[in-house]
């Protein structure tokens, strides 16, 4: 399995976490699982969630060059 890092990398990329699941060949449940447990560890919300996909976070955009 990739690393939370590289899934929600993904995420951000495609812009959906329905669409990051199908690229990745994971549940999208998974998906969500791993962006929420990396943005645990961090204590940060790294992407907002809504009806049209995903967007950067301010601290989202700070940790995704990393």
């Amino acid at each position: 399995m990739l690393s939370r890092y590289d899934i929600f990398c993904k995420v951000i990329d495609v812009g959906s976490f329905t669409r990051a699941a199908e690229s990745l060949s994971y549940s999208q449940s998974a998906v969500s699982q791993a962006v929420k447990s990396l943005e645990q560890e961090l204590g940060s919300t790294l992407v907002n969630r809504g009806k049209d996909g995903v967007t950067l976070t301010a601290d989202g955009a700070m940790y995704l060059p990393y």
